[in-house]
């Protein structure tokens, strides 16, 4: 009998040695699994129905932004009121419950918010930005031949003497094609056009084509393949520079010598409040994927120019663009 309690003793020491030494080690690969982050897939917002091309850029984007985070991305799909359906849900997303999930905005879409009719209580404050992701600058296009005009300038001047007999295809109201046309109202005296409003990139083609508009306004990424079809004569890039894609094109600028700056910007957010190292891996993951070769070379096949901006520097960037948008009150000139 002494000899059972004496092993039963034994083995009890036995098991508090064993678990004294293990507990350190349990609590120690707890607490790592804890602090490693991300530590399950991404999921990844687009603001819009699948096939546009922020989801198709999204999708080329999703695997090189798996390999630099070392998880899985995810892509959702929010689409309604012109992206605003997603971006409400952003500008609430919880820091903890949602801190594996990231989104686009995009730009200057959002800054609809500052159209009063609106009544968006939602600014630029209202988010976390991560990083810039892809710009894409808007052009101004005719049909190549077109006798009444051939430039920007030869343009400008048959408006100015022919008001609102020129009809324009814009896309979405509030878009940066309609914004670029906005700005031209706005700022040079006597221009005025008509809209056509709602139309994707392929039905602003067939409209021009089909001479029920005139011109189009859209961005570098979409219509260069068209160029080389020898139909599309672009008058202007409204870009700060010349797009590499269309060396031989003047800016807006350039060629008028006024300072329409329009375009299209992707930026990534993630919750407000996250965690700052949080957020710096976050950074880190999203610009070491747009600096992967090989994601560059598929962006450059669609024309699309990858745009690393995080900090102050990219708040900035966005508060001078919503200056700009300010100053247009593109919701008050008429259709």
């Amino acid at each position: 009998m002494t000899r059972l309690v004496s092993r039963a003793l034994t083995i009890a020491l036995t098991i508090a040695v064993a678990i004294a030494f293990a507990a350190p080690l349990i609590l120690a690969a707890s607490v790592s699994s804890a602090q490693k982050y991300p530590n399950k897939p991404i999921k990844l917002v687009v603001p819009w129905k699948v096939g546009g091309g922020t989801d198709r850029s999204a999708r080329i984007y999703a695997p090189y932004l798996s390999k630099a985070l070392g998880v899985p991305v995810n892509i959702i799909n929010i689409s309604g009121g012109g992206g605003w359906v997603a971006w409400a849900q952003m500008a609430k997303w919880d820091p903890i419950k949602e801190d594996h999930t990231i989104g686009f905005i995009n730009f200057p879409h959002m800054l609809s918010y500052l159209n009063p009719k609106m009544k968006n209580k939602n600014n630029l404050n209202s988010f976390n930005f991560l990083s810039g992701h892809s710009i894409d600058p808007c052009i101004w296009a005719v049909r190549e031949g077109d006798k009444r005009f051939q430039t920007l300038p030869q343009f400008i001047k048959y408006v100015v003497d022919h008001p609102n007999k020129i009809t324009v295809s814009v896309g979405g109201f509030g878009s940066d094609d309609h914004q670029a046309v906005a700005f031209a109202e706005k700022f040079i005296p006597g221009f005025k056009v008509r809209k056509v409003f709602g139309n994707n990139d392929a039905k602003k083609l067939q409209e021009l084509y089909g001479k029920t508009a005139d011109a189009v306004g859209g961005n570098v990424s979409y219509f260069v393949p068209h160029m080389l079809e020898g139909k599309l004569k672009t008058l202007a890039v409204l870009g700060k520079e010349r797009s590499n894609f269309l060396p031989n094109t003047p800016t807006f600028a350039e060629a008028s010598g006024v300072k329409n700056f329009n375009f299209a910007a992707r930026v990534l957010v993630g919750a407000p409040g996250l965690a700052p190292e949080k957020k710096k891996i976050l950074i880190a993951g999203i610009q070491k994927a747009i600096d992967m070769p090989d994601y560059a070379v598929r962006e450059l096949k669609n024309n699309n120019t990858l745009w690393k901006s995080d900090g102050d520097k990219l708040k900035g960037f966005l508060q001078g663009l919503a200056g700009t948008v300010g100053k247009v009150k593109f919701w008050d000139i008429p259709k």
